[in-house]
């Protein structure tokens, strides 16, 4: 048998040509990876995000070409929505035109009957055409390499990235990823000791330059052009979550100016692994390396099976925008009506557009006819970085697709300089202490002392965690300073420029009420490392808080005030801002204390109060069945119990985004599965706020539907198993158990209640109330949201002048007739009573 040494490539050097052509191949590899970001900043993402070029068909096709995995439910699934009544013949009929007009080259060859006889079809052929060579020697000798290997880049990797967690700190943090493993390699024996004789000696021979070594590899295994790129999607894939988190990095890196290019060199690694097995076991084997079938034969169309799939998804689809649909045109009644009423409001509240909220503006605005809410993006358009008091770097308090331009200081009031200074000494000194005694709790020479000494002390915090939860504090009143990103503070213009957009992309540039309350939202959790994917995504993953704050103090502003009335934006004198916080696990809204608030805007802001609390009583109602709570008071506590999974459901259900005004929608039971966002088309002359929400809040939507319906689908391969095994590694990731790759998606807890799924597989409806011109511009302006539209990874309608229009890449608009008898609407409006609170 050959040694490594025998067979290194280290000196091969590939032409400027092949270096050009692979460079090329390589960028495409990339697309097919989303970034997964860490823990502290946890936010949806779309698995699919850099493959929307194509339609979801042919990505389907191409992933599972690739990989064990699927994007589409099995077939019993919809058989058993088939056979419970929940998808009609008349929901697969109107399904299979669709398809018909989205995918005439895939559909045109194939039969209404024959796909329903498809649906029937229980065998399950292997689509994989593209095999790591561990996988092919795994299938040949019945060995368990491709764990082996992923296990070992789990423990490079994540002493690599380590942010704390570990007691001692990687020795090759300054070497780029793929230099710092052969460092580790050179002097690790583990892959030795599992049967890879002189992979240390195998590891030094290695080139320095990840590219470098990615050419010589593919030329070592004989790879032909066709299939390089597919090959090397199958290598990185077989570790997804790192190179989703490898990508991430690269990203990173780019925005701070380095060209450090985590993904390739991760790429590197993985082929390194790949050719030492090739060498040990298949160069002097007599049956030939297999890793992927001819290029022809690869490329072939879905099968009747697969497509049969795809049109009893497009059913259930069709079966939810017809009940969508059919509730919005009821609801237009009640928006011709209420555009009448122009009668001041008790209070305006905005919230965030995300799913949640929908249940405490509606149950919030029954309470009372002077109540009016919005949705509008959680971030309320200002995209920060919250620094809080004493320290000296923050987090992005902004949607991950943008970088904030602005910093948020906290700067509490203090009497003089010394008690400012004894508070932030005192701070610097806490978190001191609390890194030397997490250092002591995890030291190797006091792990067992610990424990034995010193453990019996956390039975009274373990006793207090179980029967005296605490409650999360939702901020306070601390004075924000809003500064430029380069510290700079703000001119009064900047300040008003900020605020005008807010307003008019909000549509609130009239009839302002007495109280304006923008509302944050977080989450409430304990013991949950995926908690910030609770939190506000339009906020990076983290509390509204601090945007809605530096909003309230923007618009209080009366230099901001004044200059917006020479822009044409009058508010009121009496009008006050406030911030306030939605804690989404308990639908506790609380209203941050403003010292500097006039008396008598005091007594209204107490009546407002009361007025949540009973909107959050009837909120809390209304989603104890789908937690299987006992009361309301029971979902409160689910959010303070350390050992709860399932602390509130987050955005599971979602299926669907509205942009229109909020008029069409107040008087709709929406279940809480609906993103809402405030729109008038008419206040929108130019198009500019209509091009800002396809562009970013829809974006960003179809990310979290796309993440909830890949965990759903594909649990093993898009989301993270479940959420009882789970381990904390380098303070940013997930594994499940003690080794694996690196976890991606949602838990297995979070769609799926141990009986049925909580969350139901629906590609996102968008529904857009505005002149289908308006729309198509934005659609011809914009390649990335023209993919996300056409390609099928959403469905988009226009509600123009009462009639509903979907569009369709091949035709452009289609009308959509409402046919009545088939309508179900979502649930009966609730009537809205008005409450009379005592002052």
């Amino acid at each position: 048998m050959n040694s490594y040494a025998d067979n290194t490539l280290a000196a091969s050097s590939p032409s400027v040509e092949s270096s050009a052509e692979l460079k090329t191949v390589l960028a495409s590899v990339r697309k097919a990876v989303a970034p997964l970001w860490p823990l502290a900043d946890y936010v949806a993402v779309n698995p699919f995000q850099g493959l929307a070029e194509d339609s979801f068909l042919v990505t389907r096709n191409r992933l599972a070409s690739v990989r064990s995995c699927d994007i589409l439910m099995p077939a019993a699934h919809y058989r058993e929505r088939w056979d419970r009544g929940e998808i009609t013949f008349a929901d697969l009929d109107e399904a299979y035109e669709q398809c018909l007009q989205d995918n005439p080259e895939l559909f045109g060859e194939t039969s209404f009957a024959d796909l329903l006889k498809a649906i029937d079809d229980t065998a399950t052929p292997i689509e994989r055409h593209t095999w790591t060579v561990a996988e092919v020697v795994d299938r040949r000798t019945g060995s368990r390499w491709t764990s082996h290997i992923v296990n070992d880049i789990t423990r490079n990797l994540s002493a690599y990235y380590d942010l704390g967690q570990a007691a001692w700190k990687h020795p090759w943090k300054h070497c780029d990823l793929f230099n710092a493993w052969r460092e580790m390699a050179i002097i690790g024996h583990r892959l030795d000791l599992l049967g890879l004789k002189e992979f240390r000696k195998f590891a030094a021979s290695l080139p320095e330059d990840p590219l470098q070594w990615i050419a010589a590899a593919l030329e070592e295994l004989k790879v032909p052009a066709e299939t390089q790129e597919d090959f090397l999607l199958a290598e990185l894939l077989s570790v997804a979550g790192w190179a989703g988190y490898a990508q991430y990095q690269t990203n990173r890196h780019a925005v701070d100016g380095n060209e450090q290019d985590d993904l390739i060199g991760l790429l590197a690694i993985r082929l390194a692994c790949d050719v030492a097995l090739f060498r040990r076991y298949m160069l002097q084997s007599d049956r030939p390396l297999t890793l992927w079938k001819s290029h022809e034969s690869a490329k072939t169309a879905p099968t009747n099976a697969v497509l049969a799939r795809y049109l009893f998804q497009t059913a259930t689809e069709v079966a939810y925008r017809r009940q969508l649909c059919g509730a919005l045109h009821l609801g237009s009644d009640g928006a011709s009506s209420a555009q009448t009423n122009g009668s001041r409001k008790r209070a305006q509240l905005v919230f965030c557009i995300d799913v949640r909220s929908e249940l405490l503006r509606r149950n919030l605005e029954a309470t009372s006819e002077g109540i009016e809410t919005f949705g509008f993006a959680g971030f309320f358009g200002l995209p920060i970085s919250h620094v809080p008091f004493s320290q000296k770097h923050g987090h992005a308090h902004c949607p991950v697709l943008i970088e904030p331009s602005l910093i948020a200081q906290d700067e509490p009031e203090f009497p003089d300089a010394s008690a400012q200074a004894a508070a932030d000494e005192d701070l610097r000194a806490s978190r001191t202490f609390r890194r030397i005694w997490k250092f002591f709790q995890t030291s190797a020479v006091s792990c067992f002392s610990f424990v034995e000494s010193l453990g019996l002390f956390y039975s009274w915090s373990l006793a207090e965690s179980t029967w005296l939860p605490k409650a999360k504090r939702a901020g306070g009143n601390t004075p924000l300073q809003l500064l430029s990103a380069h510290g700079q503070p703000l001119t009064t213009s900047e300040k008003a420029d900020l605020a005008e957009n807010i307003l008019r992309n909000l549509g609130l540039t009239e009839n302002f009420a007495r109280l304006v309350v923008f509302c944050g939202h977080e989450a409430e959790t304990t013991n949950n490392p995926y908690q910030s994917g609770l939190d506000c995504g339009a906020c990076g993953g983290h509390s509204g808080g601090p945007n809605a704050r530096a909003a309230a103090n923007l618009l209080n502003d009366p230099d901001v005030r004044w200059e917006l009335r020479s822009r044409g934006l009058v508010i009121p004198v009496d009008t006050r801002f406030v911030a306030g916080v939605h804690n989404t696990t308990t639908d506790d809204l609380q209203l941050i204390k403003d010292d500097n608030l006039p008396e008598h805007h005091g007594q209204d802001l107490a009546e407002l109060q009361l007025l949540a609390l009973q909107a959050g009583q009837q909120t809390r109602l209304e989603r104890a069945g789908r937690l299987g709570a006992i009361s309301e008071s029971d979902v409160r506590d689910r959010a303070r119990d350390w050992s709860e999974i399932r602390p509130e459901w987050g955005l599971a259900g979602n299926a669907a985004f509205v942009v229109a005004p909020r008029e069409r929608t107040s008087s709709l039971h929406l279940a809480g599965r609906t993103f809402l966002h405030n729109y008038d088309f008419r206040q929108d002359q130019s198009g500019a706020i209509l091009e800002l929400i396809m562009t970013a809040p829809m974006v960003v939507t179809n990310w979290i539907n796309l993440q909830y319906y890949a965990s759903t689908v594909d649990n093993r391969a898009y989301g993270s198993g479940n959420k009882t095994v789970h381990n904390l590694v380098g303070q940013f990731g997930i594994l499940s158990g003690n080794g694996g790759d690196l976890q991606t998606g949602l838990p297995w807890q979070s769609v799926h209640d141990g009986n049925g799924y909580q969350h139901e597989p629906l590609r996102l409806t968008v529904v857009v109330e505005a002149p289908c011109e308006m729309i198509s511009k934005v659609i011809e302006k914009h390649e990335s949201v023209r993919h996300l539209v056409s390609n099928g990874w959403l469905t988009l309608l226009a509600l123009d002048d009462d009639q509903f229009f979907r569009w369709s890449g091949p035709h452009d608009w289609i009308p959509q007739e409402l046919d009545e008898p088939r309508l179900r609407p979502i649930k009966e409006s609730p009537q809205k009573t008005a409450v009379t609170v005592a002052p």
